[in-house]
């Protein structure tokens, strides 16, 4: 027999679930926004429940409803919080960076302002697509994103309102010349707008992939400045390219431009606010903030662990003398980067590696402030516990890098505290 139950959500959980409460346990509740009360079957685990909707009974105020086709007809898993007012968007997502901190980080920490993206649909540059085989279709293939919560189904996109027009259009014409692409039963591609102009594709999956074919696609495609492929066994090559700009592969870019040009420059606010002679920027992926950074008179150590992109890194400080990048992991390198007065943190949504707190929080480290760049709360707050007692969370500042989603921005700055 299936359990139902009404309930009312409080409030959202990382990842984008409402949560409510039911017979003394939490319930976890896909695609409800806080002030809901809705009906919803039950399906309890050990410790929690996960609650799915059967009828709405009162909606939220903070509701709105979702423009886009796919959110309810194929129950997109792209953006958890389309159905909600972008300003309670903002509100939802500082409240999860001050619980993060308060509960993970043991940090005193008083609301969080979420600098709001200018545009909050049609803002990314990129956009991922799952292809699956599928002969009953003209192309062979079926192109999409993945079904909320049903693990590897997908569904054929149509539109997308988050992405640039310009990407969905590039996604139209590789999608009219699948013929071209690598002979595999499922791959995964991503278009992304340069910003030098034009556009690059990149395909990951499959085993061969001739350059006559390659070619054909390029043809296919208008303004495809570059194409990836990254084989079933993980080696990246690029296969085509006529950019006149040097930008690292698709995994680099930041999906939201005009947010990370606001997220840039408050960085270097933080950083400038100490005049630092050594900065180091980790995990500096192309080398756009370090390049930012550059000031006579002040080394600027970036550390990449990725080949292209730290080439890319090493033409944008190359005129700089005292500037340099190193390529490789940030916890085998980081020491031969220090000391340093600011070290800027911008990891994966990973987090840092658990020695890297240890190796600042060094007195010999020189290390006076930490700016943390996350894109994930838990991570960001485990980190900085990691620091220890004798460090400080004094300035925290959310962008909403992407809108529409439970994901989001936060920059840290944390100083090291008197003796």
């Amino acid at each position: 027999m299936i359990e139902t139950a009404t309930v009312t959500i409080e409030r959202v959980a990382a990842g984008g679930d409402g949560i409510a409460r039911h017979d003394g346990m939490v319930v976890f509740v896909p695609r409800a926004v806080p002030g809901d009360v809705v009906t919803v079957t039950l399906a309890r685990q050990r410790t929690f429940a996960r609650g799915r909707i059967v009828e709405s009974i009162v909606a939220s105020p903070d509701r709105e409803p979702a423009p886009c086709q796919h959110y309810n007809g194929d129950r997109c898993g792209g953006c958890q919080l389309q159905g909600l007012k972008y300003e309670a968007q903002l509100a939802i997502k500082g409240d999860l960076i001050r619980d993060a901190l308060v509960r993970i980080g043991g940090h005193s920490v008083e609301a969080v302002s979420v600098t709001a993206s200018p545009s909050p649909w049609y803002y990314r540059n990129t956009l991922s697509l799952a292809l699956q085989r599928d002969r009953l279709r003209p192309s062979g293939w079926l192109a999409g994103l993945h079904v909320a919560g049903e693990g590897t189904k997908v569904f054929e996109l149509k539109e997308c309102l988050i992405a640039m027009p310009e990407v969905m259009d590039g996604w139209t014409h590789v999608l009219a010349a699948t013929e071209h692409l690598p002979r595999a039963s499922a791959l995964r591609g991503t278009v992304r707008l340069l910003h030098a102009g034009g556009l690059a594709l990149t395909i990951e999956g499959g085993t061969q992939w001739k350059q006559a074919a390659v070619d054909a696609l390029v043809a296919a495609v208008p303004n495809l400045h570059a194409v990836w492929w990254v084989r079933e066994d993980e080696v990246r090559a690029l296969r085509h390219d006529r950019r006149t700009v040097q930008e690292a592969g698709a995994s680099f870019a930041q999906v939201n431009p005009a947010v990370a040009e606001l997220l840039r420059a408050y960085v270097v606010l933080q950083v400038e606010a100490l005049s630092p002679t050594a900065v180091v920027d980790a995990y500096a992926g192309s080398g756009a903030l370090a390049a930012r950074l550059l000031r006579p008179g002040r080394s600027v150590t970036a550390i990449e662990l990725d080949q292209e992109a730290s080439a890319v890194a090493g033409a944008a400080l190359r005129d700089d003398p005292m500037s340099k990048v190193l390529t490789g992991r940030v916890e085998h390198l980081l020491p031969h980067a220090l000391p340093a007065s600011v070290v800027i943190l911008n990891p994966p949504r990973a987090g840092v590696d658990a020695t890297v707190p240890a190796l600042i929080a060094a007195a010999k480290s020189g290390v006076q402030r930490v700016i943390y760049v996350s894109c994930d709360p838990a991570t960001l707050a485990r980190d900085i516990a990691r620091l220890g007692d004798a460090w400080a969370v004094t300035a925290v500042q959310a962008f909403d890098m992407f809108p529409q989603t439970s994901h989001v921005e936060t920059v840290c700055t944390i100083d090291r505290q008197p003796a």
